[in-house]
């Protein structure tokens, strides 16, 4: 459903129902008091806000599993108007207990003000857990009359690692500068594109709330972003926005595949529209329900581990990728110059190192928010023996995925302390030779002074001064002495040695067709590992070139 304005109360009810509209306004009253008490920054959007004229498309689902309906002869009433649909399903009072023990899922991606009021009026659910679900760092904390904690089975946020590309049009430029990123109503944070600006990571949020009653009854909400994101140009007065795609360039590392469909039914998982998978899931399978309404989100719980565990693979692939990059990085630099070569190239830079921590935290923060969704998904929690197998098997998949994001974090971070070992043993090579040079220094000018001492004796006139006889005697002791005396001194120095070996002797033989055969043998075995190294990566994620055949 899409809605290109919004509406105000009077024209969203009419005269239907007068006392509604007057509860539906007192819930939009208390949702602005909550923002000026700084609940959400002002940056933020959300439903009430009244500067921007946007388009909505919004998305509703219900589903009864237990309750009035199901023993209807025709089944329920299908109902177009979404508010007249929340009216139909949830229109009973919730103080007073039902003849049959009411369970239902609803389902909504994106967020209507006047539904959202009309929701929360019917449910009880406060308007912060709307004003939640549009920022990434606020979030609830329920309990009960008496100050008990409710947990997860009354409210949690999870997020949802996206990834989006960043199209580039011939007829189109891409404006550098700041943009905000909207996925539906939400903003998902501020970045910078530039030129090269290819893809973006953004966080999507997966919401619940449960609402008991009486007779065991229970209504659990979903709130889900859309999946479409486009991104709005900050700096100009007329918004210029920019439809992302998903990501083509990523290679299918992993697919899943469910039991019971068909070959050609591949899930790519980190294109899957949360909303329509988990609405597909309640429509075709059966699931076992509880009288706690966290049991009813089971197939949203799948979703989100679907997509993360797709994620921490490409993750983990990409922490092998760097270590197996500098290890050839390291065998090619070492068979071309030598085991003891020196080369400024081989020095491990800081802008190098720098990128390996920012790619270090930001697991960590994934990790950090992988072990937050397995607390708010019960999977921290001892389990009874005859409790769910399929709740069983889901907290055992949520912590084989925290292991091997621990384990690419681990990896990383030895790499990381190589990586300074070797900085710092560089850093003392290059001291020390600096130390040495200033030996040798110390060492010619102790040549140079006795020379120049002797020209100045033979230079003082007579036979000896220029242009008479003797002047050729000052060549004939000077320059043997100073030969002899420089090869002293250079014939202990390493680097000497090998500069004149790899990089005059060697050139020369070479020319003459008299180069050394184990040279050849490690030139042949570094171009096997240079082809080799690329084979590997085309198995990596790469960007498909044009005209390349499928």
């Amino acid at each position: 459903m899409s809605v290109p304005g919004i509406p105000d109360h009077d024209a969203f009810w009419g005269d239907t129902n007068d006392q509604m509209k007057e509860k539906t306004k007192a819930y939009a009253e208390s949702a602005i008091k909550a923002m000026e008490r700084q609940f959400l920054l002002e940056q933020y959007w959300h439903p009430w806000r009244q500067d921007t004229a946007c388009e909505i498309k919004f998305n509703i689902r219900i589903f009864e599993l237990m309750g009035d309906h199901c023993d209807l002869p025709n089944g329920p009433t299908p109902i177009d108007n979404p508010r007249d649909l929340l009216m139909y399903w949830e229109s009973a009072p919730k103080h007073e207990s039902p003849q049959k023990t009411n369970r239902r899922v609803i389902i909504i991606e994106d967020l209507h003000p006047r539904l959202v009021e009309l929701l929360g009026v019917l449910l009880d659910i406060p308007p912060e857990f709307f004003l939640a679900h549009c920022e990434e760092f606020v979030s609830l904390s329920v309990s009960d009359a008496s100050g008990a904690p409710q947990g997860s089975s009354a409210y949690w946020k999870v997020p949802v690692p996206r990834r989006y590309d960043v199209p580039h049009r011939c007829n189109q430029p891409l404006l550098k500068g700041r943009y905000y990123a909207k996925l539906g109503n939400f903003n998902r944070g501020a970045m910078t594109l530039t030129q090269n600006t290819r893809s973006i990571d953004l966080p999507s949020f997966v919401s619940y709330w449960g609402k008991p009653y009486g007779n065991d009854s229970w209504t659990s909400v979903i709130l889900v972003d859309p999946h479409e994101c486009r991104l709005d140009y900050a700096e100009r007065m007329s918004p210029s926005s920019v439809i992302l795609a998903d990501p083509s360039y990523l290679r299918d590392i992993t697919r899943e595949f469910r039991l019971g469909s068909s070959f050609d039914k591949m899930i790519r998982q980190y294109q899957q529209r949360i909303f329509d998978t988990v609405v597909e899931a309640y429509e075709k399978h059966e699931f076992e329900i509880s009288e706690d309404p966290f049991s009813a989100t089971i197939f949203a719980r799948n979703t989100v581990r679907s997509i993360w565990e797709e994620f921490v693979i490409r993750e983990a692939i990409n922490v092998h990728d760097i270590q197996f990059d500098d290890q050839q990085q390291q065998s090619k630099y070492a068979s071309l110059l030598g085991s003891t070569s020196r080369n400024s190239r081989n020095v491990p830079s800081y802008e190098k190192y720098q990128e390996l921590m920012e790619i270090r935290q930001s697991i960590r923060e994934k990790k950090r928010d992988l072990q937050n969704i397995m607390w708010s998904f019960q999977c921290r929690t001892e389990q009874e023996e005859d409790s769910d197998s399929m709740a069983q098997g889901e907290h055992e998949s949520w912590a084989i995925l925290e292991e091997k994001l621990e384990a690419a974090e681990s990896t990383l971070g030895d790499h990381l302390e190589m990586f300074a070992q070797r900085s710092a043993l560089v850093q003392a090579e290059a001291a020390n030779r600096m130390a040495r040079s200033s030996g040798q220094l110390t060492k010619i000018a102790t040549i140079i002074v006795p020379c120049s001492f002797v020209a100045s004796i033979f230079s003082m006139g007579g036979n000896f001064a220029a242009g008479e006889p003797l002047f050729f005697v000052y060549w004939t002791i000077s320059v043997p002495i100073t030969l002899i005396l420089l090869a002293w001194v250079f014939s202990n120095d390493e680097d000497a040695i090998d500069f004149f070996n790899g990089r005059i002797l060697h050139p020369v033989l070479e020319m003459f067709g008299k180069a050394d055969n184990s040279s050849q043998e490690i030139q042949r075995s570094s171009n096997g590992e240079e082809k080799g190294n690329w084979f590997k990566q085309r198995h990596r994620e790469q960007r498909l070139e044009e005209g390349q055949s499928s």
